[in-house]
């Protein structure tokens, strides 16, 4: 795929047209002393959608920050909380797996989940407030945190490399009645060293 930043409007993708939106994906970096970073970013059968901030070259998908060990990036004396990108994706999700979650009892599964996976108080209330609105309007979802075998399409190069890396991505599909699904077991995750965390999620359409 060529790194080519498309910038626009976010859209949601039905998986019959051949592609979904991948949203939010934000990257934090944590390093135990303020250092130079440099985040590369590759994809496999995905298009960019929107990017922030901007590649400082847009035929390599690369950022260089200087990351605080409070999470504050700055990249030519601008302040950034995260890295932001979004991208159209051709690759299938694994929804074999996961859970029923009923707009009445998503914010205590959100809330309960990200917590079992290593998510921090601020990079939790962040992933709740953009995702909880989702699945409240969804009604009834199945909900299924994807796997390595995900994020071996979309692959970060991180210098210098993270002690600790936790990347969450969290697919969502909407459902008119209740299924019989096997239950995802999530796995915890231990901050060490200089830590990277990345979160983002699908609203799959039907």
């Amino acid at each position: 795929m060529g790194c080519c930043t498309i910038f626009g409007r976010r859209r949601c993708y039905s998986e019959d047209i051949g592609g979904v939106a991948l949203e939010k994906p934000v990257l934090y970096l944590y390093p135990e002393k303020e250092i130079d970073v440099e985040i590369k970013l590759s994809f496999k059968n995905s298009d960019f959608i929107c990017v922030y901030p901007k590649f400082e070259d847009k035929n390599e998908c690369k950022w260089k920050v200087k990351a605080n060990p409070n999470g504050e990036l700055t990249i030519s004396g601008k302040k950034y909380p995260y890295l932001f990108w979004e991208a159209t994706s051709y690759n299938p999700q694994d929804l074999n797996e996961g859970f029923i979650v009923k707009s009445e009892n998503a914010e205590e599964f959100l809330e309960e989940k990200l917590k079992i996976l290593g998510l921090n108080d601020k990079e939790s209330s962040e992933f709740i407030t953009y995702w909880l609105p989702v699945l409240i309007k969804n009604k009834t979802s199945i909900c299924s945190f994807q796997t390595e075998q995900f994020f071996e399409n979309y692959k970060y190069e991180i210098t210098p490399k993270p002690t600790s890396f936790l990347r969450i991505f969290l697919s969502i599909k909407k459902i008119d009645k209740e299924i019989e699904i096997k239950e995802q077991k999530l796995k915890g995750f231990k901050r060490e060293g200089f830590v990277a965390v990345e979160w983002g999620g699908c609203n799959i359409q039907n």
